[in-house]
């Protein structure tokens, strides 16, 4: 069976950012790494029986501090590479979706005795699938 466009959608968004998928990162991760969670969606009923839906990407971008540079500085800069990345290029990620909207983040600066810091952000993506099957548009 083919993927469905939600899971056509969730590939083409983690390969254009270079994430894994569903994965924790931590310290012991290869750094710095990247992983996408696809978790809520919603759901609006349009005419002739066709849907448009929002899905919620949530995105983690994960580093070692650098201490040469001030840690907003490098916080500011991965959110901006991440942001630069999810948006810049096509925002139909090849007709898959109608736009890919970035909705909110957090800096997660490094407690005293840990050497990471992370980036979360959360992007929309919204697309229309066939009311009867999820696998056509």
């Amino acid at each position: 069976m083919p993927d469905s466009i939600r899971e056509q959608i969730v590939q083409a968004f983690a390969t254009r950012i270079s994430a894994d998928r569903a994965v924790q990162l931590d310290g012991s991760s290869d750094l710095p790494a990247r992983a996408v969670w696809d978790a809520s969606e919603s759901a609006e009923r349009l005419q002739y029986g066709r849907l448009r839906l929002t899905m919620d990407l949530n995105v983690g971008f994960m580093d070692k501090v650098d201490r040469g540079i001030n840690q907003s500085a490098q916080g500011n800069t991965m959110l901006a590479e991440l942001i630069n990345d999810a948006l810049s290029s096509d925002p139909t990620l090849g007709g898959l979706c109608e736009q890919i909207n970035y909705s909110d983040s957090v800096i997660d600066y490094p407690e005293s005795g840990q050497s990471e810091i992370a980036v979360l952000a959360a992007f929309q993506i919204v697309y229309e699938i066939d009311g009867a099957s999820p696998y056509t548009q």
